[in-house]
């Protein structure tokens, strides 16, 4: 009996990752509204009505991608601080906005699909996401406690808060489509596209100066 279930489990991650592939596979293609379930299944051995059975709809899906986005960055976070020998307000700093810069699904999904993913999943499904965002904002707290100690817990919360606001703004501000770009171009003729890591390392070092 227990064999038989775990058979099911395992063929029902299967189809959750094989789904999660097709919708990852569809935003780096086309533009975010295009996507449905229904073209989601015509890129897996799925079908659309069997789709359903896993997630009601496309938002669902792309909050579980949205779950191992965040948990890739937090490995990746986790990894390099580790290996940091300078321990520094800089080094943190660096590795913050570096490693944020390589996940730019992530940043394209939280900086413009954010707010729609959220309010087009049902509640069940968006307080398991929350639940599983805890090691991510708990290995942000543990490193800003390594790294600032005499901070206090209240000016560490309110780091992460603006940091992640930041990622945002930033990430809209460093990412311009063609049609932005040149529009920006046209109306000023000097203007240079800033980037993004180095742009959030500079937001970032100035916020940790409130933690020193």
């Amino acid at each position: 009996m227990n064999c038989c279930k775990e058979k099911k489990e395992s063929l029902a991650a299967a189809r959750r990752q094989e789904i999660i592939r097709a919708c990852e596979e569809l935003y780096e293609a086309v533009d975010y509204d295009a996507i449905s379930i229904k073209e989601i299944a015509k890129s897996t051995s799925i079908c659309r009505s069997n789709i359903y059975n896993y997630y009601e709809t496309k938002e669902e899906i792309f909050l579980d991608i949205l779950k191992k986005e965040y948990l890739l960055w937090m490995e990746d976070m986790k990894k390099l601080l580790e290996e940091d020998s300078l321990r520094s307000r800089s080094s943190y700093c660096r590795i913050i906005a570096r490693t944020a810069r390589r996940r730019p699904r992530l940043l394209k999904l939280i900086s413009v699909h954010y707010v729609s993913i959220e309010k087009n999943c049902s509640l069940e499904r968006l307080t398991d996401f929350k639940k599983s965002m805890e090691p991510f904002w708990n290995m942000f707290r543990e490193s800003l406690t390594a790294y600032f100690p005499n901070s206090s817990s209240e000016k560490r919360e309110t780091f992460i808060l603006l940091a992640m606001s930041l990622v945002q703004g930033i990430y809209s501000m460093t990412s311009l489509s063609e049609k932005q770009l040149c529009a920006m171009k046209c109306a000023n003729p000097g203007y240079t596209q800033p980037d993004f890591e180095d742009t959030f390392y500079q937001a970032l070092y100035t916020l940790t100066s409130d933690l020193q």
